[in-house]
């Protein structure tokens, strides 16, 4: 008897993540959470503050750490989901031509939509002192892969 294994979905429903000015915290992970070369960390954090990420989406905030990415966006008019996987795609590309073997990226990334209380200031904030909190850095804007739209 064969075992027909469904993947547990963590999505909302697909509508959610396309409604505008709807800000959602993002966190991507790394396959298996593999810490990436600085030299890779930097490509991605050009290709989000220069590429669709940046003007397909109301980007609000950024981190790129070792082994995960925070972003803060809102849509625009493309589906959030989409957008990402584009990215990823495009970024896993990006650091295959600069030498990387391997997978990057977990499937599927974690979304949390804000509620109307909640603080969005607060919350780029808590993003970009990720650094910070890991004992990367002492000041957040001592760490060059971190961006907020109220710096």
């Amino acid at each position: 008897m064969g075992h027909n294994h469904k993947r547990k979905t963590i999505r909302l429903n697909k509508g959610l993540y396309q409604i505008k000015d709807q800000p959602f915290s993002i966190t991507i992970c790394t396959h298996n959470s593999i810490p990436l070369l600085e030299k890779y960390r930097e490509l991605m954090f050009k290709s989000i503050m220069e590429g669709p990420l940046s003007k397909e989406s109301d980007l609000l905030a950024v981190c790129v750490m070792p082994d995960h990415v925070h972003l803060l966006l809102a849509p625009i008019s493309e589906n959030i989901i989409d957008l990402i996987g584009r990215w990823k795609s495009y970024t896993t590309h990006l650091i295959e031509m600069k030498g990387y073997k391997g997978r990057v990226w977990q499937r599927s990334f974690y979304a949390h939509a804000l509620r109307k209380d909640e603080d969005i200031m607060k919350v780029g904030e808590y993003i970009v002192y990720n650094p910070v909190r890991k004992g990367i850095v002492q000041s957040w804007t001592d760490y060059p892969y971190s961006w907020h739209k109220w710096m």
